[in-house]
């Protein structure tokens, strides 16, 4: 075992991990189930860990701010590119990690929607059958309207889907 793996696992990953965990329940502070008193939990002074200068460890140096963002913004943008509708929660755990650990977090420039094209048009004519029986139509907005979803948002299909469909694969 390196000494570089031994330090990233015994010292830098329970840092980063609880710095993302005081971040959610931070952000998230109205969700919060377990006692955060500072006067019985007790309060680690994690901030001067991080203004620390890079410190010599064995053959290298080890730069615990720079760790810590890296992590964090590599955690922040996977999580982000996953469920886009979370988008704003991390924007704010960005925000307070400048605030509260004076750390310097990239902006991630993902979209703060689903950018998507919408159900291909191809795919409804191939299965026209599933098409009617799941979709009904919204007369005042002129589109289709998912009946029931597994998830917690319904596909819509208006006219700028059906645009884009045709302009991807033609009109024959």
């Amino acid at each position: 075992v390196s000494t570089q793996s031994t330090g990233h696992s015994e010292i830098l990953l329970p840092l980063c991990t609880e710095i993302e965990t005081d971040l959610r329940l931070s952000t998230h502070y109205h969700l919060q189930l377990d006692d955060r008193n500072p006067f019985k939990v007790g309060i680690k002074n994690i901030r001067a860990l991080l203004q620390a200068p890079p410190i010599r460890f064995f053959d290298g140096y080890l730069d615990i701010k720079r760790h810590v963002t890296n992590y964090l913004d590599r955690t922040f943008y996977n999580l982000t590119t996953v469920a886009l509708h979370d988008w704003r929660s991390y924007a704010a755990m960005r925000n307070l990690a400048t605030q509260k650990y004076d750390l310097e977090l990239l902006e991630p420039h993902l979209p703060s929607q689903t950018i998507e094209q919408g159900i291909d048009v191809l795919e409804i004519m191939r299965n026209i059958h599933v098409f009617v029986s799941r979709y009904s139509y919204n007369l005042n907005n002129q589109l289709f309207v998912e009946l029931s979803s597994n998830n917690k948002f319904l596909n819509t299909i208006n006219i700028r889907h059906i645009a884009n469909s045709i302009r991807t694969h033609g009109t024959g």
